[in-house]
């Protein structure tokens, strides 16, 4: 799976529970296929960062009813390879605002 196939597969899973708006996308095919994602959910920033060199993906969250240029984002958890499980999925969207 590429980054672009993990942001299809992770708004289909989003759309038909919880109202979403996109906030970033950037693929970097030509650099192992990194990438940055971020959502707005609840009042609240999620942002996913892909490396792709060391297959490390890294899920970050803001404070609540930030706005998402300037915020302060900090690590929520970190996952090997492109795959977030429903269960993780939804334990880190529960939370938010």
């Amino acid at each position: 799976m590429d980054f672009e196939e993990f942001r299809k597969d992770i708004e289909s899973r989003l759309i038909s529970k919880i109202e979403f708006e996109l906030q970033e996308f950037q693929y970097f095919p030509y650099s192992f296929g990194s990438g940055i994602l971020a959502y707005r959910i609840n009042g609240q920033n999620h942002k996913l960062i892909f490396d792709g060199k060391e297959n490390e993906l890294t899920w970050l969250k803001s404070k609540p009813h930030q706005k998402y240029f300037g915020c302060d984002f900090t690590e929520f958890e970190k996952f090997d390879g492109l795959m977030i499980s429903d269960e993780v999925l939804w334990r880190g969207l529960k939370n938010s605002a």
